[in-house]
């Protein structure tokens, strides 16, 4: 039997929510932008503020500040240092309301019985990621000794030491292991020179990054992320 690993961000919830909530709050009156466009550039900048942090090159705790100064920069909007923090502060509290959809959860309940073995693995500080692990009530699914958080275990997406950690705790076969995520870059990309098989849930209907590294599957909707895994 198949092994299956989820991505949490954006992957198992919707990580927009709260971001568009507190640009409707803070920002929405001052430019014409699309939100969604907004969130996939702080997701870009979120993930190269994390890994500059993890390099020493701005303290952690300017990671926010910098990919939400970065995003509105570029719809030429100046977002002071306060700003931003309060962008983050209610920020932080709509994600105090996150959830599985439903389509989702019945995914997870399907691999809870159709696969060997399922598991999370997640980039980020164990404060952040362990409190949304609890909000999104994961324990109903995963055992506590298969979700992975990057701080935790020493190793961030998409380096290999990552997913090889996962590897040798949960003793998985690379060959038969299925890696679940959203993020080109970070998910497909590392799993895949691990090793892994991967299916590209690309909901945000981003571009694939040009090279020789390309997913098993990519799939838009959780509705095609389902019958997929009911394929493999």
């Amino acid at each position: 039997m198949k092994n299956i690993i989820f991505d949490v961000d954006d992957t198992l919830y919707d990580l927009m929510e709260p971001f568009q909530k507190a640009h409707e709050e803070l920002f929405a009156d001052q430019t014409g932008a699309n939100c969604e466009e907004l969130f996939k550039a702080s997701r870009t900048y979120s993930d190269e503020a994390f890994y500059m942090a993890i390099e020493g090159k701005i303290p952690n705790e300017d990671e926010f500040a910098y990919r939400i100064i970065k995003t509105y920069k570029d719809v030429g909007i100046d977002v002071k240092r306060e700003q931003a923090k309060t962008f983050e502060e209610r920020y932080r509290y709509h994600q105090n309301h996150i959830h599985v959809p439903k389509e989702i959860a019945d995914i997870l309940t399907m691999c809870q019985s159709d696969f060997e073995k399922i598991g999370v693995l997640t980039n980020g500080k164990v404060k952040n990621q362990g409190k949304k692990i609890q909000k999104l009530h994961l324990s109903n699914w995963f055992d506590q000794n298969t979700m992975f958080i990057s701080d935790e275990i020493g190793a961030a997406k998409p380096d290999v030491q990552a997913f090889y950690k996962v590897q040798e705790a949960m003793q998985l076969k690379p060959e038969e292991t299925w890696f679940i995520g959203d993020t080109f870059e970070v998910d497909v990309v590392g799993a895949k020179n691990a090793g892994w098989h991967v299916i590209w849930f690309n909901h945000r209907k981003r571009p694939m990054t040009e090279g020789n590294i390309v997913p098993d599957i990519e799939v838009q909707t959780a509705k095609e992320l389902k019958k997929a895994l009911q394929k493999i």
